[in-house]
């Protein structure tokens, strides 16, 4: 009994909620940009192409997290591969999901200031970090449950705004719909559209938490069928509404898109203020779930600092760094700059962690 409440489960749904919600935070402010900006033919394309990679990268995490159960991706990383692969990988992922959570932070405050709040100082919007940092002290479990609240909200509005979406479209403006040349394999876009397949990394610090980490990959699978076709919309509205060559020259598409919807018998006529709320409640649950995760690698390295001042720590030099990107334009190129280094984590973070299982399991066994 004390051992259950001292490790409280989280189930296979919850995770699946927990990946939805990742996809919320992340699918609708840059993603259609990249899309439309790295191919000329068939959006679909890259689209799958960088979902089944995504596929493959949570398949390699859970094994990864199978290999010892009732541990963080960290502590396993920690025990294979020992300081090297602390330095390698750690200190790697803790760097990137403080760059994540500032270029999130950035990017949905630069949308609030651009649409509905143009007088609000951007000390006072960044300062949505601090509620995250109050919710993260709570650990994972409350999280969790205030993801399921979240999405409740959150989930029915976004799929809302889709359908609202196809009411103005021309279908003949998304052609080709099945060509494509390949181009957008040399695009840097490309490779930057790859931020919002990463939400299984967030799994790392939960290994605790379930009694199947090798299993995780099956709620990211759902959860990326499920929101397949809010990403497809978020990429797909716009352009059958302005048009691909219009498209690529809004910073915003999927923005831009909401603000051209237009009903005589909607009750809420702003429906950009709609969706900026429900990315709110995207942003606030993905932010704790990321702090969670850096402080969770942070005390594998110093296991002797104390939990809740590190999270108060983070969130401060998070919400002081976000001063430092003062334009969109700043945005959009860290995502595009950090591609290799989330391709590494990514796919080479957990590979090179059962690489070196398999062969410490097979030297065991000569020996």
């Amino acid at each position: 009994m004390k051992q259950a409440a001292a490790n409280p489960q989280i189930s296979m749904p919850q995770y699946f909620i927990l990946q939805i919600m990742v996809f919320g935070a992340i699918s609708f402010y840059l993603y259609p940009y990249f899309i439309i900006n790295a191919t000329n033919q068939s959006y679909w394309i890259p689209i799958l192409i960088w979902m089944m990679l995504g596929l493959l990268g949570a398949w390699l995490f859970s094994r990864m997290m199978a290999l010892h159960q009732g541990m963080d991706a960290f502590a396993i990383t920690k025990q294979e591969l020992g300081w090297p692969g602390m330095i390698l990988f750690i200190l790697p992922m803790m760097w990137f999901i403080w760059r994540s959570m500032i270029i999130m932070i950035r990017a949905h405050t630069e949308i609030i200031s651009m649409t509905i709040l143009h007088t609000t100082p951007q000390w006072c919007l960044n300062g949505v970090i601090l509620i995250s940092v109050f919710l993260a002290m709570g650990g994972l479990v409350p999280i969790v449950r205030t993801a399921g609240v979240f999405f409740l909200v959150s989930l029915p509005l976004s799929f809302a705004l889709t359908l609202l979406g196809l009411s103005d479209i021309h279908l003949y403006l998304g052609k080709p719909w099945i060509h494509t040349n390949g181009d957008f394999i040399t695009s840097s876009k490309f490779y930057a559209s790859s931020c919002i397949w990463l939400g299984y990394l967030y799994y790392a610090a939960s290994g605790k938490y379930t009694k199947k980490p090798g299993k995780l990959w099956k709620p990211y699978m759902i959860a990326a069928v499920c929101f397949l076709p809010l990403i497809a919309g978020s990429v797909y509205l716009p352009v059958l509404t302005f048009s691909a060559e219009m498209s690529r020259n809004l910073a915003l598409p999927y923005i831009s898109k909401m603000d051209s919807v237009n009903h005589y018998w909607l009750i809420v006529e702003n429906l950009t203020a709609v969706f900026i709320s429900a990315s709110m409640l995207y942003l606030i649950l993905v932010l704790s779930l990321m702090l969670h995760c850096f402080v969770t690698a942070l005390k594998t390295m110093l296991p002797s600092w104390n939990e809740k001042l590190l999270y108060l720590l983070i969130g401060a030099a998070t919400y002081a760094s976000t001063f430092f990107i003062i334009s969109w334009n700043e945005i959009v190129k860290s995502v595009e700059w950090d591609s290799p280094f989330r391709l590494y984590l990514m796919f080479l973070f957990p590979l090179a962690v059962i690489i070196k299982s398999f062969m410490t399991e097979r030297m065991k066994s000569r020996s």
